[in-house]
C-alpha cells in the first residue's frame, strides 16, 4: 500500500516503522515534488497506487514541498544511497556520479517514452533528466467560437490569417491579447513560427516574430482595443468564450472552467514555412532519473523502469502536466508529449537587447493598428 508522506520528518518515521512490515516484491524509494498544492499531487498518488496493485511492488514515497528542507533531504538520501527514483526541478544541482544519464534512462524505456532534451544539459554538458513537465507557451483556441462562425481550427499560417480576417469582419475578437504592456508571449510564439526552428532566439527569428505579428495585426487579429484593454480583461474575454484565440502560458489552462474544457485546445502557432515545429516554446520544469545504485541492482532497476514508464505514458503523463481535462488536457498532452525539445523564451535568450527590440516592434505594430 502506498504511503502518502507530506513532510520529510514524517516520511522518515513511517519508513522506519512500516517499511519492513509492508515489504512485498520490490520496494522503491521515490522522491518527487508532487505533494501538497502541486497540481499533480492526487494524480501521482493514484498512479503509484495503481502501479503497486498491478505489479505487486511497493513505493516508499518521499514527496514534499519544494523548499530547502526538501532539497537537503534529497542530498542526504543520494549520499547515503537511500533513494531509487527522483523527480526534481530542472536546474537543481545533481551529482552526475550518483544518477544515470538521460540517454541511459531513455534507452532503457520503451521506444518513444523517454526523451533527451538539449535544453536540459548540465553545466558539464551531460544530460541527467528525462522531462516530466514543461513550462510552455502556445496559442489557445476556443474551438466552439470558430465553429459557431463557420470556421475550422487553422492548420497553416495562411489559414490562420484567413480565419482572423473573417472573425474580425464579423466583430469577433480573433486573438485576445493586449499589445500595450506585455505582448511577450505572443512574440515568443511568433518567433518560433516566423523562422526556422533552429534559429529561435537569433536575429532571424526576432525579425520573423515582427513579421508574423505585423501580418496578424494587418488583418485585425488583435481586435479594436488591443492597445487599451488590460491583460486581465483580454484573458477573461477568452475564458468566457467571447474571443476565438489567445496567446498564453501553461498556467491559463488551470483557469479554464471545467464546463469549457471540451471546447478549448492549445497548439503551436502555424509556421510561415509550412514545416511542423518539433519544439515547444518554453523551458523544462521537472525531470526524472534513477540513481546509479538502483540502476546497478537488476530487480530494483526493472521495477523502477516500470514505474517511470507508467508515469510518462497515457493519462498519467497528462495529469502530471496539467489538471485540465477533456479536449484541453488532451491537446496539452499532445503539445508537450510530442515535443523534442524546448526553445527557451526570447527575453532569456536576449537579455541585453530584448527591451529595445520589444519597443521597436510595439511601435511598428501600433502604426499598423
Amino acid at each position: 500500500m502506498r504511503k502518502w508522506i507530506l513532510t520529510m520528518m514524517t516520511a522518515l518515521l513511517l519508513t522506519a516503522v512500516c517499511g519492513s512490515a509492508l515489504a512485498s516484491g520490490v520496494t522503491l524509494r521515490v522522491f518527487t515534488p508532487f505533494a501538497d498544492e502541486d497540481i499533480a499531487a492526487q494524480a501521482y498518488m493514484d498512479a503509484v497506487t495503481a502501479w503497486e496493485n498491478e505489479t505487486g511492488n511497493l513505493v516508499e514515497d518521499y514527496s514534499g514541498t519544494q523548499d530547502e528542507m526538501w532539497l537537503d533531504q534529497l542530498r542526504i538520501m543520494l549520499d547515503e544511497d537511500e533513494v531509487d527514483v527522483i523527480v526534481v526541478p530542472v536546474g537543481v544541482p545533481i551529482d552526475g556520479n550518483q544518477v544515470v544519464t538521460a540517454q541511459e534512462l531513455a534507452g532503457a524505456l520503451d521506444a518513444g517514452v523517454g526523451r533527451v532534451f538539449t535544453s536540459m544539459k548540465e553545466s558539464d554538458g551531460s544530460t541527467l533528466l528525462v522531462p516530466v513537465r514543461l513550462s510552455w507557451e502556445a496559442l489557445y483556441v476556443n474551438e466552439d467560437v470558430l465553429e459557431a462562425n463557420g470556421l475550422a481550427v487553422p492548420t497553416t499560417y495562411e489559414e490562420l490569417l484567413t480565419v482572423c480576417a473573417a472573425l474580425a469582419q464579423k466583430g469577433v475578437t480573433p486573438i485576445s491579447n493586449e499589445l500595450g504592456e506585455w505582448p511577450v508571449i505572443a512574440l515568443d510564439c511568433a518567433a518560433l513560427a516566423g523562422a526556422e526552428q533552429a534559429q529561435y532566439g537569433m536575429r532571424s527569428s526576432l525579425e520573423g516574430a515582427a513579421e508574423v505579428m505585423s501580418a496578424l495585426a494587418a488583418v485585425g487579429a488583435f481586435g479594436q482595443d488591443a492597445w487599451s484593454v488590460s491583460d486581465e480583461a483580454a484573458e477573461q474575454r477568452f475564458l468566457s468564450g467571447d474571443a476565438a484565440m489567445r496567446f498564453d502560458g501553461y498556467w491559463l489552462a488551470e483557469d479554464v472552467p471545467q464546463a469549457r474544457q471540451d471546447c478549448v485546445s492549445v497548439m503551436n502557432l502555424p509556421a510561415k514555412d509550412g514545416q511542423a515545429r518539433t519544439a515547444v516554446v518554453g523551458t523544462p520544469c521537472f525531470g526524472v532519473t534513477l540513481t546509479r545504485a538502483c540502476w546497478e541492482d537488476d530487480a530494483r532497476c526493472e521495477a523502477a523502469l516500470s514505474l517511470v514508464g507508467s508515469l510518462l505514458t497515457g493519462e498519467t503523463a497528462m495529469k502530471l502536466t496539467t489538471s485540465a481535462g477533456g479536449r484541453l488536457g488532451e491537446s496539452i498532452a499532445a503539445l508537450t508529449g510530442s515535443a523534442e525539445d524546448c526553445t527557451g523564451v526570447l527575453y532569456d535568450l536576449n537579455p541585453d537587447t530584448y527591451d529595445a527590440w520589444l519597443a521597436q516592434v510595439s511601435s511598428a505594430l501600433m502604426g499598423i493598428q
